[in-house]
């Protein structure tokens, strides 16, 4: 027998236990100390009183019940989208132009949602991405900007970053 069929019989004995006890009648008397006694029992010099039915409510009907998980919150948006490396009027030597790019988004990139990343530098898109680094090799020398922006999946900004600016020396043969 499984735990919730003994339950059950168990449920269905109570109740028939308490039912019994209701149907019977209520007895007054008083005991030779004169204290009041009420009981279901009948005794000689007991008198029956008589107990109005309890006023009930019936509940409404249940209508059939399907669950529906909550919807998810609606977002606040980002709070912050930063371009934390190279910082601005930063300067990069060496021979191979290598930047790497390094974006702070807070809160996280929604990406469930559809929500991307798109890096331009110089005004043209480098990158769309959920990454939030990136790494350039062989870059021109000279001035550089880039600048972040989160988009949903229809393609609308939801947030942009500061433009930084960053140059790059790099040695030329004739140095």
């Amino acid at each position: 027998m499984e735990y919730a069929e003994i339950m059950r019989i168990l449920l269905l004995f109570v109740t028939l236990f308490f039912l019994t006890s209701i149907s019977a009648g209520v007895y007054r008397s008083v005991d030779e100390d004169g204290n009041v006694i009420f009981t279901d029992r009948p005794s000689p010099d007991a008198e029956k009183i008589r107990v109005d039915k309890v006023q009930t409510i019936s509940p409404p009907a249940v209508k059939d019940f399907e669950y529906t998980s909550p919807e998810k919150p609606a977002k606040e948006g980002y709070a912050k989208l930063e371009i934390i490396s190279p910082q601005n009027d930063q300067t990069f030597t060496g021979g191979a132009g290598i930047v790497t790019i390094n974006i702070l988004i807070e809160p996280a990139l929604d990406t469930e949602q559809g929500d991307r990343l798109i890096l331009t530098m110089d005004g043209e898109k480098q990158a769309e991405s959920s990454s939030t680094s990136f790494s350039f090799t062989n870059l021109d020398r000279g001035t550089h900007t880039t600048k972040a922006d989160i988009v949903n999946k229809g393609g609308r900004s939801l947030k942009s970053s500061a433009t930084v600016t960053f140059y790059v020396i790099r040695p030329t043969v004739s140095n």
